[in-house]
């Protein structure tokens, strides 16, 4: 009888894509390097179930300033997969598409965004912008009255 082969000590692999890098806070940090002042988050709930908020807008920009979907997905520190599905939720809930792919997608060409595409980037800053000014006292006083507890 032959003795057992010793099972392989390594880790199981992970899969594919669902590593994330760390993304850098968005919020001003004290010294200790905690957030000093809440934020804002804007997030825009469509009939039939589609969103549009900071995320999805970072992607496009993303895609504008690198030309293509997978350097964007990676300056995010997401998943190509992730960021295509993003992108195509996107291009799925309005009349327009917001980014254009040579054949939908085949063939390797760059992403690119539309005047759309461009048009939606701008209008969701100008919320977002509007939005953070006219909350600002508001989000002062929770921040002052917020315990000082880590939860």
């Amino acid at each position: 009888m032959k003795p057992a082969k010793a099972k392989s000590q390594r880790a199981p692999a992970s899969p594919v894509g669902t590593a994330r890098k760390p993304k850098p806070a968005k919020a001003v940090a004290t010294s200790a390097g905690t957030p000093k002042n809440s934020r804002l988050k804007i997030q825009i709930d469509f009939p039939g179930g589609a969103r549009l908020g900071p995320g999805k807008v970072d992607l496009l920009e993303l895609i504008h300033r690198e030309g293509s979907l997978s350097r964007a997905a990676e300056a995010m520190g997401i998943s190509y997969r992730r960021a295509w599905l993003f992108m195509s939720q996107i291009n799925k809930a309005f009349d327009e598409v917001a980014v254009a792919t040579p054949e939908h997608g085949h063939g390797g060409g760059p992403a690119r965004l539309t005047p759309f595409g461009q048009e939606l980037i701008r209008h969701y800053r100008s919320i977002e912008a509007e939005t953070t000014k006219a909350s600002a006292e508001i989000v002062r006083w929770l921040d002052d009255h917020r315990t000082k507890r880590v939860s």
